[in-house]
């Protein structure tokens, strides 16, 4: 469980390193695009990418992406690294063209203050992300991650968030209360 409200971004910092990552996507389609570097914290940081893509059929942003590490990494390369994975390296999605570019929008997720939870419900809805892991009765891992927006997003309850994160994961098993 990670509470995401990480004090060390301000609001400026937060929309700096969204621009960082459209500009490293726009770099990585048209390679005379320049990168400016933006003013960031220099510490290593657990983050997370997320992009969505506006339909405007639906009037609805849809997920397009979203890839990140536990693994703290330095700001910068952690941001172009995981930019870009997320825009094409997705496996739940296509990769990103450059026709796409417009319709984007990028939020990026500095993971701090890790706490373990006493059992799978100690969280609260819209402030602790959550990840899963655990082993099929066969012996197989399986692991998934929601950050802190997901549910509010969803309009999920705790347990049909866990219903989701566990299918998420890959298991394709009975979900029940066994699982708990």
């Amino acid at each position: 469980m990670a509470d995401d409200s990480s004090p060390s971004f301000s609001e400026e910092q937060t929309l700096d390193a969204c621009a960082y990552c459209f500009d490293v996507l726009i770099n990585s389609f048209d390679s005379k695009h320049i990168i400016p570097q933006p003013d960031l914290p220099k510490s290593d940081f657990p983050l997370f990418v997320t992009w969505k893509i506006y339909n405007n059929r639906k009037k609805y942003w849809n997920l397009r992406g979203c890839i990140g590490t536990f693994q703290k990494l330095p700001l910068l390369s952690g941001l172009k690294d995981y930019a870009l994975t997320s825009a094409f390296k997705d496996s739940r999605f296509n990769p990103m063209s450059q026709d796409e570019v417009t319709s984007l929008a990028v939020n990026t997720s500095f993971l701090t203050n890790f706490e373990d939870a006493k059992d799978c419900f100690d969280w609260e809805i819209g402030t602790h992300g959550i990840t899963i892991q655990f082993k099929s009765t066969r012996g197989r891992s399986f692991s998934a991650t929601y950050l802190p927006e997901v549910c509010p997003e969803q309009g999920w309850t705790k347990e049909e968030c866990l219903e989701s994160l566990v299918r998420k994961s890959g298991y394709r098993g009975r979900i029940d209360s066994s699982l708990w």
